[in-house]
């Protein structure tokens, strides 16, 4: 079996850079892994000098055709929908924005055809964001939110059979009509087409793509694949290894900086020491709400402002607690 990640990118963007951190932490602990590299033209072109070093590591490359007239962005979901075309033989997909925590070929041993994990690690009903999901699939005129289920598309684990080609094709057909109806994003596609072929279908347990920031605690320990970036909290990782700073040196020099290498030799906890664990849902509603979203962007944006209102808060806090009580 091979492990496959898709790219597009170019120098301006830290895609290349993540890429090259998922590789190297697959290969020290599987370095005899087969890792298959599929991206685009484009991207094949700007994969020179200190942007080669992933030659070194991986077993093949393949460059898909894309069409001329579409944005990055869409190249980069064109790839990822129609990548069972260009790939012989059964996969586990996975996303550049990922660190391997374990030993990966247990894969082959739960004898499925095509799996993938919740997204988010729970259902539609409790997820803050179903009503986006619903919207989405409804302005489609797709239906898989009946399941109450969302998979993530980060981590998919898929066998080379008839069955498995066409719910790949179907995949790539939905996405191409999403983005007619300027939805780009290819997950609402990837879950009709699941929708459409249950019976092909596993649910992956959450250790195989493991969104660290939602819901992730549970799937942690026994990882086996971290998801970082695909589960950041207000543009925010509590995951050492997502800093920019590695991602600038990789860029500058090429090569995987010492800092990093060292988060690799134990990366389930290479988390900040500043964190907090909260759980239930009023606190969590709390965090989803537009309010608190808003006060981040004070703090960040407009810290004076910020400092006022808390000041503020405090003068008022016991007062109105006061007249609540009462």
């Amino acid at each position: 079996m091979q492990y496959l990640y898709t790219l597009t990118s170019t120098p301006k963007d830290n895609y290349y850079e993540q890429f090259l951190l998922s590789l190297t932490s697959l290969l020290q602990i599987m370095p005899y892994a087969h890792v298959t590299l599929l991206c685009d033209s484009k991207t094949k072109e700007n994969l020179t000098g200190i942007r080669s070093e992933y030659e070194k590591l991986i077993g093949n490359i393949i460059v898909a055709d894309t069409p001329k007239d579409m944005s990055q962005i869409e190249i980069s979901r064109f790839i990822k929908t129609s990548m069972r075309r260009y790939i012989k033989g059964d996969f586990l997909f996975i996303d550049c924005d990922t660190i391997i925590t374990d030993d990966l070929s247990s894969i082959n041993n739960l004898n499925i055809k095509f799996g993938a994990c919740l997204d988010k690690h729970i259902l539609i009903d409790i997820n803050d964001k179903n009503n986006i999901l619903i919207k989405n699939d409804k302005h489609l005129g797709f239906c898989s939110y009946k399941s109450n289920r969302h998979i993530n598309s980060g981590v998919i684990y898929c066998t080379d059979t008839d069955e498995t080609k066409k719910l790949f094709d179907r995949w790539h057909e939905l996405w191409l009509y999403s983005k007619s109806k300027n939805i780009y994003i290819d997950q609402p596609a990837f879950n009709m087409a699941i929708y459409e072929n249950n019976s092909l279908f596993t649910e992956l347990n959450g250790i195989w793509n493991c969104q660290i920031s939602y819901n992730s605690l549970p799937y942690l320990v026994d990882s086996k694949i971290l998801h970082y970036y695909a589960s950041m909290y207000l543009n925010k990782t509590p995951f050492l290894l997502a800093d920019n700073k590695i991602l600038l040196k990789i860029k500058e020099t090429g090569q995987i900086p010492d800092q990093a290498l060292e988060l690799l030799k134990n990366p389930r906890s290479a988390f900040t020491s500043e964190s907090r664990i909260i759980a239930g849902d009023k606190m969590l509603f709390v965090l989803n709400s537009n309010v608190f979203q808003f006060i981040i962007f004070l703090k960040l944006k407009l810290p004076f402002l910020f400092y006022f209102f808390d000041k503020l808060f405090f003068l008022f806090k016991r007062p109105i607690k006061n007249i609540i009580k009462k």
